[in-house]
């Protein structure tokens, strides 16, 4: 009996054998197959790092900006030829150093201090200077455009004249500045057949203020708005001549209003 026992635990333990031995091998596919997805795991973890330190394309565009930085270096002439901030001139009166073909008044605004001359739209206006301007100068002023329309302009001329013309295109040689809406900024010389423009990204409009400076060094222009230099022209000039009229004007659609002030010109001794 105890033989027949112990056959039969042989028997079972032989019947047993493949079971277990399945059961380790699967056992071992499943560590394998663990091993293996803990590795790709691993690859696909690493991808999303790699990519969170590549540099996007606009953020290499930006580091490619270049800043570029400039020096105002406008000096106003050491010889006072003119200056009017129609401080003296009585509210709603035309100011008497100056003529015109059109019309204006001085007034006053909440905003800005001291007394501005409002002017016409297609007059011109030249300040009374005994015997003209030299043969160089600088011209300074403050500039407010009020109510802004869709289209003006600011005409500045100076003119190889001293008889008075209110012509915004005359005869004579002369040159002209003039910036339009949005600070596109044109010169035009008639002596020299120049014709050029830039735009100025610091010109003011709807009721700002604009400081415009001009300096003339023989033929060379030189043209601030809001100190930052928007003509540097050396030849704009014709050398032999006296540019003694100095005179300026605008065009503009109502509500707009164009208002200058502190006036100043300059020559050199």
């Amino acid at each position: 009996m105890k033989k027949h026992v112990m056959q039969l635990s042989g028997v079972l333990l032989l019947m047993a054998a493949p079971v277990m031995m399945k059961a380790q091998s699967v056992e071992q596919v499943g560590n394998a197959v663990e091993k293996v997805g803990n590795i790709f795991k691993k690859k696909k973890k690493e991808n999303p790092e790699a990519t969170a330190t590549s540099t996007p394309p606009s953020a290499a565009k930006e580091n490619n900006r270049i800043i570029i930085h400039s020096k105002y270096d406008f000096v106003a002439g050491d010889s006072l030829l003119f200056a009017d901030n129609f401080e003296s001139t009585e509210t709603g009166k035309f100011p008497t150093q100056w003529k015109t073909d059109g019309s204006g008044e001085v007034v006053t605004l909440e905003d800005f201090p001291g007394k501005w001359l409002s002017i016409a739209s297609k007059g011109m206006y030249i300040p009374k200077i005994k015997g003209g301007i030299t043969k160089d100068f600088t011209v300074e002023f403050d500039l407010i455009i009020a109510n802004n329309s869709n289209s003006h302009t600011l005409f500045i001329d100076f003119e190889d004249a001293l008889n008075g013309n209110f012509d915004l295109y005359p005869s004579n040689p002369f040159l002209q500045l003039r910036i339009y809406e949005g600070g596109s900024a044109w010169v035009d010389s008639k002596a020299k057949n120049i014709s050029t423009n830039v735009n100025s990204s610091t010109y003011n409009e709807g009721g700002k203020k604009n400081h415009i400076a001009i300096r003339k060094q023989g033929e060379r222009l030189q043209v601030f708005i809001n100190e930052e230099k928007t003509f540097d022209i050396t030849n704009a000039f014709e050398s032999k001549r006296t540019y003694s009229t100095f005179k300026l004007g605008a065009q503009f659609n109502n509500p707009a209003a164009f208002l200058i002030s502190n006036v100043k010109v300059n020559g050199y001794k």
